[in-house]
């Protein structure tokens, strides 16, 4: 009777385990990287936007969660492997939720360059190859060295992207007031905080000047659109900046919104 050959688990004989150690140890550690930037995102504002927010979440548990498993239990062998490429599959899908928001926006949100978005995409793409050659370690070279050229791929899209992308380079517009400046008793007051406008309904004056301050960590605008006579832009908002505007001549109502996170929207009566 025939016996049928071992089933290896880990290491093959032979071979010395420190590489393998230390690609989980560098894959966990990037992986629970990437959960601790979004957390600092959905602290600091991103848990305000619908559907988003919970998303943002929903990543930083589970990021959490696959990189403690990589260290505890990712290799090369039987359930190490499934290890490693469900925590190479969550970065690239990561990865790719985040340019999908920036190319096309998602659920009303659409993301801006920011240095946490670069970091994090680059943290995405060296977890996925880190954790993709530790998974693939046991295939044929071909298959194995794959991981390589679809990492150079990724970080060619994510440049490209990141250099096409709006960033927070401030546009041309009205300049926010000087530090200490005094604001006229007519002057309106609007902030954004936790991705939404305070007040949503305000009332101003024909020709009355708003300020906007943007409380927030990123990047917001306040836009109306319609007719010539209607229109009005701030143009981007740096976190802690403010920008003065100057409301339409005639009396009316004006829908605005941001243009960046769209489902952030209010309205302006002229009287």
């Amino acid at each position: 009777m025939t016996t049928p050959p071992p089933v290896t688990t880990g290491t093959p004989p032979g071979r010395s385990p420190l590489p393998e150690i230390a690609a989980r140890f560098v894959g966990g550690a990037l992986l629970i990287a990437t959960g601790a930037i979004h957390l600092d995102l959905y602290l600091t504002g991103y848990r305000g936007i619908p559907t988003i927010g919970w998303l943002f979440l929903l990543q930083v548990v589970s990021a959490f969660a696959l990189g403690l498993a990589v260290l505890a239990l990712g290799g090369t062998g039987g359930v190490g492997r499934l290890v490693s490429a469900s925590g190479a599959l969550f970065a690239v899908a990561t990865l790719g939720g985040y340019l999908l928001s920036m190319w096309v926006g998602l659920f009303g949100f659409k993301e801006i360059r920011t240095t946490a978005g670069i970091v994090a995409a680059v943290v995405e793409i060296a977890a996925f190859l880190v954790l993709g050659m530790l998974a693939a370690a046991r295939v044929p070279k071909p298959g194995q060295w794959a991981v390589l050229p679809l990492s150079v791929v990724a970080i060619i899209v994510l440049a490209v992207s990141e250099a096409t992308a709006a960033g927070l380079a401030a546009p041309a517009g009205p300049s926010p007031p000087a530090t200490g400046a005094s604001v006229g008793k007519g002057t309106l007051h609007i902030t954004i905080k936790n991705f939404a406008f305070k007040p949503a309904h305000a009332t101003a004056k024909p020709g009355e000047h708003i300020v906007v301050k943007n409380e927030d960590s990123v990047a917001h605008t306040f836009t109306a659109t319609g007719s010539a006579s209607g229109k009005f832009n701030s143009g981007l908002i740096l976190p802690g900046q403010s920008r003065t505007i100057t409301a339409p001549s005639a009396a009316g109502s004006y829908p605005f919104f941001c243009t960046i996170h769209q489902f952030m929207t209010g309205v302006l009566a002229v009287t």
